[in-house]
């Protein structure tokens, strides 16, 4: 009787556990896992593995985690996931030119004043 007791107490305060995902300890302001560009966005270079994207009022850092010669070398270059081009993805996504091209490593979503601060620091 004591047992079957405390199976039910168990599975009661398992019932009353948090689901939504911001009180299960994930980020709220977790980024969309794509993001599809226009071809009016705009994008600027952040030191030598990163870049700043704007479009439609969305801002979105994408972190190479290394140089990213594609990008060092031009004005010119392709964003796209799975040959999608201005598809961004938290996974699978590349950026390319004629110079080569880097796997995105992260994308977080950012706010306009962060994004005009990395796009004019421009390292």
């Amino acid at each position: 009787m004591y047992r079957c007791l405390l199976i039910v107490l168990s599975l009661g305060a398992v019932a009353m556990l948090p689901v939504d995902a911001a009180a299960a300890g994930k980020s709220a302001d977790a980024p969309p896992s794509c993001v599809t560009l226009s071809g009016q966005h705009k994008a600027a270079r952040v030191g030598t593995d990163g870049m700043v994207v704007a479009d439609d009022g969305n801002h979105l850092r994408l972190d190479f985690g290394r140089y990213c010669d594609a990008m060092m070398k031009t004005s010119s270059v392709m964003i796209a996931t799975d040959g999608r081009e201005n598809v961004v993805c938290t996974h699978g996504s590349t950026v390319s030119s004629r110079a080569g091209s880097c796997a995105v490593r992260e994308m977080r979503v950012i706010d306009e004043a962060e994004y005009k601060r990395l796009a004019r620091r421009r390292n």
